[in-house]
């Protein structure tokens, strides 16, 4: 059992960050549970079966929390540490494929949905955006920080054009905070906050 809750303790630090705070600690539980409770809550409101709401779950457990914690400083500086270079970030981004469940979760309900385009295509932009973005951030460090702020409010503003998600609508307002605003710029932080002790 110890070894069990040591390798817990060495996985949520690497997740949170080694030099996470206790308050980085209590809101980074606190918005994974807001997120775990509110959206599989509005994913039935909005017509999603049982699957669905577990999906919007899990969805919202990676994408709540994670939009927080990456953008604090404890994590931004784990995932700018030496040794962590543009491939470790293309690595992190290419896992979240997101935007295909997403499309799954709205193709099971009924009603009518925000988007207007096909959800094969929706998912595609989104998908395809949040790569582009992150190869543009890590190919020009000197201009990380605007071009993290910038290619988040792009995302936000594809996914207006594209039409939200009927059962996620808060999905771009995490996706894009947590990995291009958080993880691949580090934006809300200085070269200084971020180099080595």
């Amino acid at each position: 059992m110890t070894g069990t809750v040591a390798t817990l303790r060495r996985a949520w630090g690497e997740f949170v960050g080694p030099e996470a705070t206790p308050v980085n600690h209590a809101l980074t539980a606190l918005t994974t549970l807001v997120g775990a409770v509110a959206a599989p809550a509005a994913a039935r409101a909005r017509g999603a079966d049982s699957r669905r709401a577990a999906a919007a779950f899990l969805l919202a457990v990676d994408l709540s929390g994670g939009a927080y914690v990456n953008n604090t400083r404890a994590c931004a500086r784990w995932y700018e540490r030496p040794g962590q270079g543009d491939g470790a970030h293309y690595a992190f981004a290419s896992l979240h494929v997101h935007p295909a469940a997403v499309a799954w979760l709205d193709a099971g309900t009924a009603g009518p949905g925000g988007r207007r385009v096909h959800p094969a295509v929706w998912a595609a932009a989104q998908y395809g955006y949040l790569m582009a973005a992150t190869v543009v951030v890590r190919r020009n460090p000197a201009r990380r920080r605007v071009l993290g702020v910038a290619l988040t409010a792009g995302g936000l503003a594809l996914d207006a054009a594209l039409g939200p998600s009927r059962v996620a609508p808060w999905f771009a307002w995490t996706y894009y905070p947590k990995l291009v605003l958080g993880h691949a710029s580090a934006a809300l932080w200085s070269d200084e906050d971020l180099a080595p002790a």
